[in-house]
């Protein structure tokens, strides 16, 4: 089976994609109203950032009032794909530190959540929620893309696996 760091990798990997391709519309794209989930594109790919650094955070055992705090410092790239994007990219590299840390991803762990209780997982089925999380909010990007008279582009897990395959060949 596929390893869970496989499976972030491609998130990264389509986030990465969808970055792209977005920087390469106009640029008020990113920021156009649209009925949808969220009111512009750019506020779902900071949704994703911010749920991203929260579940890091979780994976890294911190405390959940802790994580809700300071989860409030990526609002101020409200509006500005430059900034998302690096937000984006700092939390990759703060998953890989993870990662490097981390070497049993199939290692329990617990979480406790105010409301929700408390909740035994893996660190292998929580980023593994999270590429689903991504995977979803993805799909919202595009659709949202298309209602803006513009195109997606390709983020399936098998387009990752064919271009991971033609980079290595």
């Amino acid at each position: 089976m596929t390893d869970a760091k496989q499976f972030y990798d491609y998130h990264s990997w389509a986030n990465k994609k969808i970055f792209t391709h977005i920087e390469n519309l106009p640029e008020e794209t990113a920021y156009q109203e649209v009925k949808s989930v969220f009111p512009s594109v750019s506020d779902v790919l900071l949704h994703m950032c911010r749920a991203d650094y929260i579940w890091l955070n979780v994976l890294s055992g911190v405390a959940y009032q802790e994580i809700i705090d300071s989860a409030g410092k990526l609002q101020s790239a409200q509006g500005n794909m430059a900034a998302i994007k690096q937000h984006a990219a700092e939390l990759e590299s703060q998953y890989h530190d993870f990662f490097s840390r981390q070497t049993d991803l199939e290692q329990t762990f617990t979480m406790q959540h105010p409301k929700l209780g408390t909740l035994e997982s893996t660190y292998a089925d929580t980023i593994l929620h999270v590429v689903n999380h991504g995977t979803y909010h993805r799909g919202n990007v595009t659709a949202m893309l298309r209602q803006l008279d513009h195109s997606g582009v390709p983020t399936d897990y098998m387009y990752y696996l064919y271009e991971k395959r033609e980079s290595k060949g």
